[in-house]
């Protein structure tokens, strides 16, 4: 009898070595029948498996850094058919292994259904704690999962995939058939720029209570976009329970009155049309009226001002003078030429189509000039800027590297008026009268236009004293503009810090300061030396009567 008992020890305990030891190898299936039935029950289920090809390609950034990659997993799966109540038993794998976060799809258990994955991912751990439980039709499926290494750090540009692995938006979707055959994607962003950026913008909507911000930097000469930010964002790697603002992207596909930035291109017509020189007088003293609108500036002055002064001291009445001089024809021609008309032919999906009151009222003609009645994306403004700064040469933006990738080479303004243009958008950051003087990073040349405009509330459909957009749009080194770049923030609060001020020239200018200095050495931007920057100054003939006006339009 003694005998006996031990015998009986030992087979179980054999019988639970042998147990473990299948738990380690690939695919188990429990079954207290026969092996041979659990082996062909699991092949079976694999039989119904249709195995992935290509593994998909990887997205990355122009430095090869990864942005998306495919990581093989292991999924548990189950054959529902082999239980009378195949939902208490999902239950009890629930209990088993304290997880809640099953598929959802396991509420929708049908009858003879032989298989279903209960969990996609599952750890050796959790698989042994199954296993032991002794649980019938019980197997590990080999599958895959998408990962993003850099989480959040450019999620509107790479996009998701579905639980099918299928691309659903950003880089993701467009190129969904490159990258189901394994092709890997390079992008034109430099990670590590993109990331500063976005750090930079995050915390001033944080400083100034805002409620997001975007930012775009470019290349002036190629159109590759080193980083393209929108604020909030999210992680990649965890999409469920998005909001609508998260998964917006700002800066491609929102569109918005970026105020006083749109006088460059005003500046710019005015030069190109020969109608207006960078010398002509023009009377801003008095409020300007026209229909039942009263136009004033928000620095008043008392002088006749030349165009540089204009962009200086961002007067509206000189802004809208020139316009008005110019007329519909030719700010419309400038306006389409600009690309301002129309959708960005860009490699994602979600670009957003200009809204311009496109009518020949003196009003709209008038208030286009200082940003309202006209509606462009951050990246449109980005690529007016840059376009008018190099050379004139239009730019066509691009986020994939592409050997092929040719620009068509079309110019739209003369070199003259390009050159004075960097000239006059150097002295708003560097001279004391500026309005985007907080943006000036030394020997890096900075040159720009701040914006500050009026958003519409949705509520009284009128445009909100205390609602606004606020914006930088500029080039760097602006003697040679290699990059230019665009930066706006959503609805800043003002504070106490900053004068009681939440404009561009207070809220967006220290973001370009801080941008510039950390990213254009690593952009291959030095500094300029001491003798580039006075041969540069020098040859500025432009001089800003100072009114000692405080910045921040």
């Amino acid at each position: 009898m003694e005998n006996l008992q031990k015998v009986k020890i030992r087979l179980v305990f054999s019988t639970s070595v042998l147990f473990v030891i299948f738990s380690l190898i690939g695919f188990f299936v429990i079954d207290t029948v026969s092996i041979k039935k659990k082996i062909n029950l699991v092949q079976k289920i694999n039989e119904d498996i249709k195995p992935n090809k290509n593994q998909r390609g990887k997205i990355l950034d122009r430095n090869g850094y990864i942005l998306a990659t495919t990581i093989e997993t292991e999924d548990l799966i189950i054959n529902p058919s082999l239980y009378k109540n195949p939902k208490d038993i999902i239950k009890n794998l629930r209990e088993t292994i304290s997880q809640n976060k099953f598929d959802r799809n396991l509420t929708k258990v049908k009858s003879g259904q032989k298989y279903l994955k209960i969990k996609k991912n599952i750890s050796k751990s959790e698989y042994k704690k199954i296993l032991m439980a002794g649980y019938l039709g019980i197997a590990i499926e080999k599958s895959s999962i998408r990962k993003y290494p850099g989480e959040n750090i450019a999620s509107h540009i790479i996009g998701n995939v579905n639980s099918d692995g299928i691309g659903v938006s950003g880089i993701e979707l467009k190129f969904q058939k490159e990258l189901s055959y394994g092709k890997e994607i390079k992008l034109t962003l430099n990670a590590g720029v993109q990331n500063i950026l976005r750090n930079l913008i995050f915390d001033q909507i944080q400083k100034f209570d805002a409620d997001g911000g975007a930012g775009v930097l470019l290349d002036c000469k190629n159109g590759e976009i080193h980083a393209l930010v929108s604020l909030p964002d999210y992680d990649n790697n965890k999409v469920n329970n998005l909001n609508n603002n998260q998964k917006f992207n700002k800066a491609t596909k929102g569109i918005y009155e970026l105020g006083s930035t749109l006088k460059i291109f005003n500046a710019a017509m005015a030069l190109e049309s020969g109608i207006f020189k960078d010398n002509d007088l023009i009377d801003v003293s008095k409020p300007l009226k026209i229909s039942s609108k009263l136009i004033k500036d928000h620095r008043p002055l008392n002088f006749p001002i030349n165009l540089p002064e204009v962009l200086v001291h961002s007067s509206n009445i000189g802004s809208a003078k020139i316009a008005r001089t110019l007329g519909h024809e030719i700010q419309q021609k400038y306006i389409n030429l600009l690309g301002f008309n129309k959708k960005i032919n860009l490699e994602i999906i979600e670009t957003g189509k200009p809204r311009i009151i496109n009518d020949q009222r003196q009003s709209s003609i008038m208030t286009k000039s200082y940003g309202y009645g006209i509606q462009i994306s951050p990246l449109h403004l980005a690529t007016g800027t840059a376009s008018v700064l190099n050379n004139g040469h239009l730019i066509k933006p691009t986020l994939v590297v592409n050997k092929k990738n040719k620009q068509e080479n079309k110019k739209i303004f003369s070199d003259k008026t390009s050159k004075i243009l960097r000239n006059i958008l150097y002295l708003v950051v560097n001279d004391k009268s500026g309005t985007g003087k907080l943006a000036n990073a030394q020997k890096y040349l900075v040159g720009g236009k701040t914006g500050t405009a009026e958003k519409i509330d949705k509520e009284t459909k009128k445009y909100s004293k205390s609602k606004k957009i606020v914006a930088f749009t500029g080039a760097f080194p602006i003697n040679n503009p290699k990059f230019a770049f665009t930066i706006i923030v959503d609805n800043p609060k003002p504070k106490k810090f900053s004068n009681m001020f939440a404009t561009g020239g207070w809220v967006v200018a220290p973001i370009v300061k801080k941008f510039v200095t950390r990213t254009a050495p690593i952009l291959g931007v030095y500094p300029s030396t001491n003798k580039e920057i006075k041969k540069f100054v020098d040859d500025n003939k432009y001089k800003i009567r100072e009114q000692g006006y405080k910045s921040g339009i």
